[in-house]
């Protein structure tokens, strides 16, 4: 005696096809996460499976010059010479840009020489300095 079993019929290709979906699209990406330690200059570190395309930091805008871009890395402002100083007591934006997975963001502050960060910038200690 044999018997088939049809698995995939009219009836069960449609759920088939959406649990491939649910399935597939979900099953790898794990989201960026940013952590700001150290002091000045900050320390960025990262996890995730997405690959690196982008750092950005925003903060006031200033001229003058002395910070440093990491090896592999391309700076955009200023157009020449070397990044600006992290200035303790003022608040900056840093966003990471990943493909493959979703970047991180959020704000971060040098405050008695220690970097201090949080995802939600009105969390951060209130601003110590103005720009220059």
């Amino acid at each position: 005696m044999s018997m088939r079993i049809e698995w995939l019929n009219e009836k069960t290709a449609p759920i088939v096809a959406l649990l491939l979906i649910l399935f597939g699209s979900s099953s790898c990406e794990i989201d960026t996460k940013l952590r700001v330690s150290g002091g000045n200059p900050p320390v960025f570190e990262l996890s995730g499976n997405g690959r690196l395309t982008s750092i950005r930091v925003r903060g006031q805008r200033q001229r003058d010059v002395a910070g440093e871009v990491p090896k592999g890395y391309t700076q955009i402002y200023p157009e020449e010479g070397e990044a600006p100083t992290i200035r303790e007591g003022q608040h900056y934006y840093v966003r990471v840009v990943t493909s493959d997975a979703n970047g991180a963001d959020g704000y971060f502050m040098i405050l008695n020489g220690k970097a201090l960060f949080d995802p939600i910038e009105s969390k951060l200690p209130v601003e110590t300095t103005s720009p220059k």
